[in-house]
């Protein structure tokens, strides 16, 4: 029970400062860097705290659930830790030193962190049932969950498309657009995430129950 606080606790933590990433813009290089140190320490303690899942890699066989979850697991991983290394080196103020000066890496850095942010989206989707499985059970009328879902996706789209998030991911945009302020900025990072993660739960739940007709 103790360890599951801890993982909740660490996971919103890093939610809370994957989404503060996305509004460099609006602040000093200085935090960025910080909420990005921040935010590698906290990945290196989900991961500790979830160790258990890398026990499980090689054992048993590997279904549909298993390896969905494994290529978003290892792709997400593969492009933060990825992302992480090119910032640091990319660092104009904490870490200087490490600074290679090359306008590449920067690019590299960016286009793989909004890579891991469409990743995270699709591994919350893995994992919707879980987190939110008993919120949802408790509200009886379903209809609710449904408006709520539908509302979320929409205006992810939206925000998806106002933030040109493909130009980003291709390197068409070096730097990100500023819109309106960091609380709008920080809301609409979080309805792409939250939209990818309701759409991807959706296929992934009836891909699952489609491949238990089967077998």
């Amino acid at each position: 029970m103790i360890n599951m606080k801890k993982k909740i606790i660490v996971d919103i933590l890093m939610f809370i400062l994957m989404l503060l990433e996305f509004s460099r813009g609006y602040m000093k290089p200085i935090f960025h860097e910080i909420f990005g140190i921040a935010l590698l320490i906290l990945v290196i303690l989900h991961l500790i705290l979830n160790r258990n899942y890398f026990k499980t890699l090689f054992k048993g066989k590997y279904n549909f659930k298993k390896i969905v979850m494994l290529i978003i697991n290892a792709g997400f991983m593969i492009t933060f830790v990825s992302s992480m290394i090119f910032g640091l080196l990319s660092s104009q103020d904490l870490l200087k030193f490490l600074n290679i000066g090359n306008l590449r890496i920067v690019e590299l850095h960016k286009i793989l962190a909004y890579i891991s942010l469409i990743l995270m989206g699709l591994h919350l989707g893995v994992n919707f049932s879980a987190m939110f499985g008993k919120l949802s059970n408790k509200i009886k009328n379903k209809i609710i969950i449904y408006i709520v879902d539908l509302i979320i996706v929409i205006f992810g789209i939206y925000s998806f498309i106002s933030l040109d998030i493909l130009k980003h991911i291709t390197g068409e945009f070096g730097f990100s657009v500023l819109k309106g302020n960091i609380i709008i900025n920080i809301l609409k990072y979080f309805s792409i995430v939250m939209m990818l993660a309701i759409i991807m739960n959706k296929i992934y739940s009836y891909k699952r129950k489609e491949n238990k007709n089967e077998g």
